[in-house]
């Protein structure tokens, strides 16, 4: 036996990563925007003093986009490469991501996302003291300096599914009342974005991970309700900020995801009915929303 056990386990723990950026890059074209955005991404997860390691799960992506990630794995002993069939899910792609990360945290980063230094060491202190499982959301902006919905505040249900097709924000994240919140205080709210979302990786795995029948969008919504379910905390740290250049919009595959959280949610009679009709009812208000503000559809 060793003669002192403790010691070892403390340079263990000392040694572990301490968080894992999972990115999922699904069908980037070479020389394009998207490519460009990605690059800066990848950049700014590797500067991030508290990103120890990085995943990134090849989705579907062309051979000279793979060929790109495969010689940044040769270069870097802190970039490790996922192939994703194209098939799968985003949240089926985002769980492969999780398996093969070896940090305490994980940060699912969208891969048109720019970390602004530090944010990343924000979000891990606003768990710090918050129930588990703890999932924690940072801010979102736009190239222009624009805020983009990251956070949504309110009861978490089925009829939240409606709000969220037509883009509602719904009411501001709650503050304590009578009290001074400061700059660096995190909020609490209903649901974070899984697009730049911190949560432990023991926790992640014992809430089981992203439902990956979720295509696109909306399972994010599913496991910050589980966490919720379970107990634990959902919060939005203002002062942890990304700069998001590009965001893919879903149409019809983002009508599929909220019909299914509207499913899994579903408690009441009146929920449970609406769930039965949510599929084409979500699909039509999405399309409708698409239409007005002259945003194509993307192809199934």
């Amino acid at each position: 036996m060793e003669k002192n056990p403790q010691r070892q386990r403390t340079a263990a723990a000392a040694l572990e990563p301490r968080v894992s950026a999972v990115v999922v890059a699904r069908h980037v074209r070479p020389k394009s925007a998207a490519s460009s955005a990605l690059d800066l991404c990848l950049r700014s997860a590797l500067a991030e003093p508290w990103i120890d390691d990085l995943v990134i799960v090849d989705h579907g992506n062309p051979a000279e986009i793979t060929a790109a990630f495969r010689q940044l794995q040769l270069d870097r002993r802190d970039v490790k490469l996922v192939s994703a069939a194209p098939g799968l899910s985003a949240a089926a792609a985002a769980n492969l991501g999780a398996d093969a990360a070896l940090g305490r945290w994980l940060l699912f980063l969208d891969a048109g996302i720019v970390l602004q230094r530090g944010a990343v060491a924000r979000m891990a202190a606003a768990g710090g003291g918050a129930r588990a499982p703890w999932i924690v959301g940072g801010r979102l902006l736009d190239a222009r300096g624009r805020e983009r919905p990251a956070a949504r505040s309110g009861a978490l249900n089925t009829w939240s599914a409606i709000a969220l097709a037509m883009d509602w924000r719904g009411p501001r994240p709650l503050r304590r009342r009578g009290l001074r919140i400061e700059p660096d205080e995190p909020t609490q709210v209903a649901a974070v974005s899984g697009e730049f979302m911190l949560v432990g990786r023991a926790d992640f795995h014992a809430l089981g991970g992203f439902d990956d029948q979720f295509v696109t969008d909306g399972a994010d919504l599913d496991l910050c309700h589980r966490a919720m379910d379970a107990g634990g905390a959902v919060l939005f740290q203002s002062s942890a900020t990304g700069v998001q250049f590009m965001r893919a919009h879903g149409g019809a595959r983002r009508a599929q995801g909220l019909a299914r959280f509207a499913a899994k949610s579903a408690k009441t009679p009146l929920q449970k009915a609406f769930a039965l009709i949510a599929a084409p009812a979500l699909a039509i208000l999405v399309a409708l929303k698409d239409f007005v503000v002259g945003r194509p559809p993307l192809p199934r």
